[in-house]
């Protein structure tokens, strides 16, 4: 990694940096924080730019991570306070940001090799979405997919929600609902979705999540807590399941609900990973 000193806000990798925080550059994903770029280290992620401010300089954590991010074949720049805050996208800067090419797989990537599939449908909230995906990961499951319709796992809410998983993994990225019906029925995987415990208008049984076979290949739909699943997820479902709840309560958080389901699917498989 050959070093720059960067102090105008106005230098153009600065500038860069803002763009790819903002979501203009779509090729690439900025990262914020030692732990983030830890585990963007681990996960062999590939470094275009990496900037620092002293401040990382002056603990061991972030000495090692310095020590690390020197073999990384990167741009770097030692950059001040200010610009770092100019830069970044918290108010309390750790004094390290990067810049890294954004993960990408294609649908087809995702269904070889496969145990199950998590599908998020609709989900708005970036919160509700990094935490399904960090859940995901610990679980076991093989993959993730997200529809056209739900918020970026690789926005900055998202990412920090996901802690590191979204960089492991498998994700294909605003999949078209048809597509990827499409493809669970081309390897033959059954499709579960989850929904409040009463009957459908096509009359279709709801059953609790503990009675549900969580066996073999499977992709468990989520969809987002005000709409629900888009009308092709949920006519290909082939099984509904619910979480009983008390009365006062209309709907679990969707990450909450996707952890309990999950945890239960793990819990058959005899939580192999």
């Amino acid at each position: 990694m050959l070093v720059e000193k960067i102090t105008s806000r106005q230098n153009p990798l600065v500038k860069r940096f803002r763009r790819v925080r903002a979501g203009g550059d779509r090729a690439y994903v900025f990262l914020e924080g030692i732990r983030l770029i830890e585990e963007a280290l681990e996960a062999g992620v590939r470094f275009d730019v990496i900037a620092f401010t002293s401040a990382l300089e002056a603990h061991d954590r972030g000495l090692s991570l310095i020590d690390s991010l020197r073999s990384v074949p990167c741009r770097g720049a030692n950059v001040s306070e200010q610009v770092m805050k100019s830069m970044a996208d918290t108010e309390t800067p750790q004094g390290v940001a990067a810049i890294v090419s954004r993960p990408f797989f294609r649908l087809a990537d995702v269904f070889e090799p496969l145990t199950f599939i998590v599908i998020a449908d609709g989900l708005q909230d970036p919160g509700n979405l990094g935490t399904l995906i960090r859940t995901s990961e610990a679980v076991g499951a093989s993959a993730f997919i997200t529809t056209r319709n739900t918020v970026d796992p690789f926005n900055q809410k998202a990412l920090r929600a996901s802690m590191g998983s979204a960089m492991r993994l498998p994700i294909a990225v605003a999949a078209r609902s048809k597509e990827i019906v499409s493809s669970c029925k081309e390897h033959g995987i059954r499709v579960i979705a989850t929904r409040p415990a009463r009957p459908s208008a096509a009359g279709e049984e709801t059953r609790l999540y503990v009675e549900t076979d969580f066996s073999g290949r499977f992709a468990l739909a989520l969809g987002g807590e005000a709409e629900g699943l888009t009308a092709e997820l949920a006519a290909a479902a082939t099984e509904f399941v619910s979480i009983p709840m008390s009365p006062q309560v209309e709907s679990l958080n969707v990450a909450a609900a996707g952890a309990i389901v999950l945890y239960e699917a793990a819990r058959q498989r005899g939580f192999k990973f």
